[in-house]
Parts: C-alpha cells; structure tokens; sequence
C-alpha cells in the first residue's frame, strides 16, 4: 500500500532543486567576481598559493615603484649638477680670459668677482637641492670606518699554530672618525650606533647609541648591553669631543661603568672587561679617531681573550638604500657625494694675476673632471636601476598571470553552468509543483 502522507518524488526534487539553487548561486558569485576562488572552501590547496603569489605581486609593483622614486632622485641630482657643470665651464672660460695679460688690473677684478659669485652659486646648489625633503648634494657623513678585524686573527692563529709565542701585542684596530661631526650636525647623530662584539667564545653584543642626553650609562637590552652616550652636551662641538666622551666612558671612567654593570649582569662584568677595557691599549682615542683593537691572546699571551670587532657602524646619510624586490634586504644602494666647491677642489681661484689665473685654470678642470666622474657614476646607476625595474614588471607580470589562471573564473564556463542551472531550476519547480498536485488529487478523492 502507497503511503500518501509522505510524497517521495516531491521530496528528492525538493533536494534537487536545493542542490542547482547552490549551484546557481556559485556561478552567479563566480560571474559577478570574476573570481574561481572566493572563499577557502572553493579551493584551500589554490588560495594558499594564490594569497602568496598575490603578496609576490604587490611586493614586486611596490618595489617597482621604489625603484623608479630612486631614478626620479638620480635625474633630480644630475639636472642640478648639470647646471654645476655649466658654471664650472663658465669658470674654466673667465679664468682663460683672465690669464691673460692684456687684461687691466680692474679687468680682472671684475672677472674675479663673477667667479666668486659662481663659486657661492655652486654652494648654494648644494646646500638646496632636495628630493622629498633629503638634501642630496650635501650628504652627512657623521663617521667613517677602517680597518681589517680579520687580519690579526689569521696573524695570531699561525704564531699559535706554529708553537710560537707571539710578540707581546698583536693587533689590528677599528677606527671611527667622527671627523664630519661639528655643532650644526652633531644631533643628526641621535638613534645612531655602532657594535662592538665578542666574537671568541663568548656572543654577547654591546651597544653603543648616540641620545638626547647630557649624561651617559648602560642599560640592559634584551639579552644585550646597550651604552647610551648623550652627546646633548652643549661642550660637544667637534668628533674630538664626540671621541673624547666617549673614551671616557668606556676607560676614563670604566670604575663607574664596571660597578653599573655588575648591578645589570654580573656574570656579563669579565666579558666586558676581557672584551673592551681589559687590555692596555684595547680602545685608543685620537683626535676624532676611536680605535678598538682586535686582539685574540692580548698582551700577557693569554688564549681565550676576547676577540674586538666593531661592526655595522653608523649609516652614512648619503647612502639611499633602494628595496628592489618582494623579499627583505634585497637592496640596491646609491652612495651620494657631497657636491661643492670644497669637495671639487676649488681654492681660493684667484685671477689677479697670470701665474694665479693659471693656477685656477688648472683647479676648475680637476673640478671638471671630478665633477664629470661623479656625474657618470650617477647615469651608470640610472642604467641599472632602469634595467632592474624591467626586470621587475616582467617578474611581476608573469606571476600575475600565473595567479590569474588559478583564481579568474573561466568565464564562458560560468556562463554556461548558469545557464544550466537557470533551466534545471525552472523545470525542478514545475515537477515539484506537479508531484505536489499528484497526492492533493488523491487526497481529495479519499475525502
């Protein structure tokens, strides 16, 4: 016997008419996005790969863009050095003019005045030439650093290899110069710091960071030691001073220090002491130069001393690091010059006076010339980063691709699956309606 309470057909096309209804809505998704993945669960294996190609993507158009902002800077610079390059040519010309003796005394008084006028104007450039606020013919060049760490250790390695006691002392320093640093500049110095590690045996990394401060001390950082030196003192005039106080801190004054710092890490005092200030001689302080020694064995012959080595110094202002790809530190680095009169060797240029005139003739074409090797270094630069943003769209616009075929929807496909569902649809609901009709025509006739 039938049983007419429960309608069979109607249910399954219920169920089916639930299924193409899901099917719809995907395809209408699909069509409206222009998507194949809208969500995990369309294709979690494909997001995964398609979220991290898109990062690729956006990383690659970003570093695009860095790249050409360093181009725009390097055509900022040589348009203004252009420009030098003309006054220095019209300098070249009045001081030809000038050697001449036909020229009266107030002749050359006159020609002399212009060329100085042209040697502020070359100043002027460099003073004001800016890309985004950076001044970019005038870098600041607070410190510099010398020297070869690795040197004293291969020279100590074969004494000690050999059976052979080393001379009392083999070393081979670090040097800071803070010869740049004066009173105008020296706060550009604030957040910057150079390392000083242990490298035998030992691992820990001292800190030494330039800050607002009028007064210096240690601090614990992590796991490593962190010496703040405040340079907001307003004694502090010159690198001499910058060296001076430092000096002080780590030699003059190490007592203090050492008592600070069995406070913070007792068990760090003989590190630093072996490292840094333990030797005779270990930081030597000379003028503007800083040096610290490296030294394996140290004076008394002692295996296991702390090797010195200075590290990652201070970041020169002049140096623009471009980020040229998806991936960190992958960088390419244009080193700016300061560009004046002074750094393009032009003295005094004085044309009162043959011999004199003579002498600048041959200062402006050294200036020329200095100028023209600056200038090409800049233009090989622009070559390059030109040729790496090519490198980069085309990376950029394979992987796109790449990411576009398995996440874009394929569209005709879409189209016909919602076409599909659409007529499967109609014709569900009209069997649903006439399986529903079925068991109400035999329900009325039992009634």
């Amino acid at each position: 016997m039938e049983i007419i309470q429960y309608n069979a057909n109607a249910s399954n096309t219920q169920r089916q008419l639930g299924i193409v209804a899901g099917g719809k809505q995907k395809s209408t998704e699909r069509l409206s996005s222009g998507y194949r993945i809208n969500r995990s669960a369309d294709d979690a294996a494909g997001l995964t790969i398609s979220e991290k190609m898109r990062r690729q993507i956006r990383g690659l158009n970003r570093a695009s863009k860095n790249i050409q902002d360093g181009i725009s800077l390097i055509q900022t610079a040589d348009g203004a050095l252009s420009e030098v390059h003309d006054i220095l040519q019209r300098m070249n010309e009045l001081s030809t003019q000038a050697a001449n003796d036909t020229n009266t005394k107030s002749d050359r008084g006159a020609l002399q005045s212009e060329i100085h006028q042209l040697k502020s104007e070359i100043n002027r450039i460099s003073r004001t030439t800016q890309f985004n606020t950076h001044t970019i013919l005038k870098a600041k060049q607070l410190v510099e650093i010398n020297g070869d760490d690795y040197a004293a250790a291969t020279m100590d390695d074969a004494f000690y290899g050999l059976g052979n006691r080393p001379p009392s002392r083999v070393v081979y320093g670090k040097t800071l110069n803070f010869s740049n640093v004066n009173a105008n500049n020296k706060l550009d110095m604030i957040g910057k710091k150079f390392y000083v590690t242990c490298s035998q045996n030992c691992g820990q990394v001292f800190t030494f960071t330039f800050s607002d401060k009028t007064t210096s001390g240690i601090s614990i950082q992590g796991e490593n030691l962190t010496v703040d030196i405040g340079i907001k003192d307003t004694a502090i005039n010159d690198g001499t001073d910058i060296v001076s106080k430092i000096y002080d801190l780590i030699v003059g004054k190490q007592a203090d220090f050492i008592s600070q710092l069995q406070t913070l890490r007792p068990n760090w005092t003989n590190i630093f002491q072996d490292t840094i200030i333990g030797h005779a001689n270990a930081v030597t302080a000379n003028g503007a130069d800083l040096t610290f020694y490296s030294t394996l064995f140290g004076p008394t012959y002692a295996p296991g001393m702390g090797q010195v080595r200075a590290t990652d110094l201070l970041q020169l202002d002049g140096a623009f690091r471009l980020q040229v790809n998806d991936n960190p530190y992958q960088e390419i680095t244009l080193n700016l010059k300061t560009i004046n009169s002074a750094t393009l060797g032009l003295g005094t240029l004085d044309v009162s006076s043959f011999e004199t005139a003579g002498q600048t003739m041959k200062d402006v074409a050294t200036a020329i010339k200095n100028l023209s090797d600056y200038r090409s270094y800049l233009g090989a630069m622009q070559n390059r980063l030109e040729k790496t943003v090519t490198i980069v769209d085309n990376i950029s616009e394979n992987t796109q691709s790449a990411e576009s075929k398995l996440r874009d929807a394929d569209m005709a496909k879409e189209s016909l699956q919602f076409s599909k569902s659409k007529i499967l649809e109609q014709f569900g609901q009209v069997m649903l309606a006439h399986n529903t009709q079925d068991n109400d025509s035999v329900l009325r006739l039992l009634a």
